[in-house]
């Protein structure tokens, strides 16, 4: 498989098992706060207190790190996080008043729903539908819809701070520039652990400072089982399941830009084969949300800019962080550890990989040679546009809508996503437009 970044570990590379651990924990680290903060207001929102909130995220671990392992090894094999989904979240904490048994039902619902789509040869259709315009703009789109997000965590806005601290945002300043540096300088195998290493300097910067709170660790114990397992049985509403089918739907299409997104980076082979596998793993991954009485997952694309910033595309590395995820959810005491990382330091290293992602999705759209002309410039600006600032719109606007449009029409980079394609593909159709098959495979 080509090589397209010059990544020092490709998508099959197997790295040696101190340098495969090194990895695993890099993914970790940057990957457990996002899984914390939606389980925690998953959690407040279904009215869990104590030990409850605890089991759900135990549960929430068990899941995404089963479905970050069943993704590499079968579904898409590709170093993707695939973690809760916030178009499922969505639906939750709209849905919470019906009780957590019509979630769960909702869950195995919209899973079932994209299980059938993945093996009824639809997905077939989908590859040319991601020209090298689609493929740029979904790029830029995920940066672009995670700055409110990112951004609230690089100024510490937390409880007690509704305007966030100046302190916090220039130590997270100083982890982006120190990221950058050791990414851009340090020799061979240090610079593919620069993210790591930055958020290991902005730790210990914080510590020194005294900004770390780490009281509850004395607390906290270190084996823990969730018990029970598997709550009450799931139950059936036709509203919950019609809201969830609607954001499975946003779910596939969130997922199906990650995956071409990636395959960019590591390399395009075999995409029809590998867009099947993993929307169907996201389908099982629902499934088992609904059973677990947890969130379903989704392809997440910050992982492209992980890989562009490490150069370390193996799929095996992320197979690792699906162990870790595993273990960490009965090893509590570590769990601790890791989510004492300040916000604001993994906010600052998502902050690199983002800013990496949008220079190279800059780059896919005259990488064929070709001159942009205004038609081009409509295509790619309009969804980037649309998707950012549907990404700032106040929540009480989209409180207004309807429980289903809510689902769909509050994610910036589904709106941006389906703009692009009906722009692309139909409003704006110019022959010749259509992505080529055989040429993608050819190239890989």
């Amino acid at each position: 498989m080509r090589n397209p970044v010059g990544l020092s570990y490709g998508v099959n590379d197997r790295p040696p098992w101190l340098k495969n651990l090194l990895y695993g924990f890099q993914w970790t680290v940057i990957f457990l706060p996002t899984i914390l903060i939606i389980s925690s207001i998953s959690s407040d929102y279904l009215g869990l207190q104590g030990s409850e909130k605890v089991l759900f995220f135990q549960r929430n671990l068990l899941l995404t790190g089963g479905v970050v392992i069943l993704q590499t090894l079968w579904g898409h094999r590709y170093p993707i996080l695939d973690g809760p989904s916030t178009a499922v979240l969505l639906s939750l904490l709209i849905l919470a008043p019906y009780g957590m048994e019509f979630i769960q039902g909702g869950m195995i619902a919209g899973g079932c729903f994209l299980l059938v789509l993945s093996f009824s040869g639809f997905m077939r259709s989908v590859e040319n539908l991601f020209t090298d315009n689609v493929i740029g703009v979904i790029f830029i789109l995920i940066a672009i819809t995670l700055f409110p997000y990112v951004s609230s965590m690089m100024i510490g806005l937390r409880p007690g701070f509704p305007s966030g601290e100046p302190i916090v945002f220039f130590i997270s300043i100083l982890v982006m520039i120190a990221i950058v540096l050791m990414s851009h300088w340090l020799p061979g195998f240090p610079r593919t652990l620069s993210l790591l290493l930055g958020i290991i300097f902005g730790t210990l910067l914080n510590w020194v400072l005294g900004r770390m709170n780490m009281i509850h660790l004395g607390e906290t114990p270190w084996v823990s089982l969730p018990r029970p397992l598997v709550p009450g049985p799931p139950k059936f509403s036709l509203m919950v399941t019609l809201t969830f089918l609607v954001a499975y739907i946003a779910v596939m299409v969130n997922g199906l830009g990650t995956i071409y997104t990636v395959g960019e980076i590591v390399g395009a082979e075999g995409m029809a084969s590998r867009v099947k596998r993993g929307i169907a793993a996201t389908g099982l991954g629902g499934i088992l949300a609904g059973i677990l009485g947890g969130i379903g997952t989704v392809s997440f694309g910050l992982s492209a800019g992980v890989i562009l910033v490490t150069r370390a595309g193996s799929r095996f590395t992320v197979t690792l962080c699906g162990f870790l995820l595993f273990l960490l959810a009965f090893f509590q005491k570590f769990m601790a550890i890791i989510a004492a990382v300040p916000a604001s330091v993994v906010g600052a290293a998502m902050v690199v990989g983002l800013a990496a992602q949008v220079g190279a999705g800059i780059s896919l759209f005259t990488r064929s040679g070709r001159n942009l002309d205004g038609r081009d410039y409509l295509v790619i600006g309009i969804p980037i546009t649309m998707g950012g600032i549907i990404s700032i719109l106040p929540e009480s606007f989209f409180k207004a809508l309807p429980s289903v449009a809510h689902a769909l029409l509050k994610n910036g980079l589904i709106v941006g996503i389906v703009l692009v394609l009906l722009l692309e593909h139909i409003l704006l159709y110019r022959k010749g437009n259509d992505r080529n098959p055989d040429k993608i495979q050819g190239e890989a």
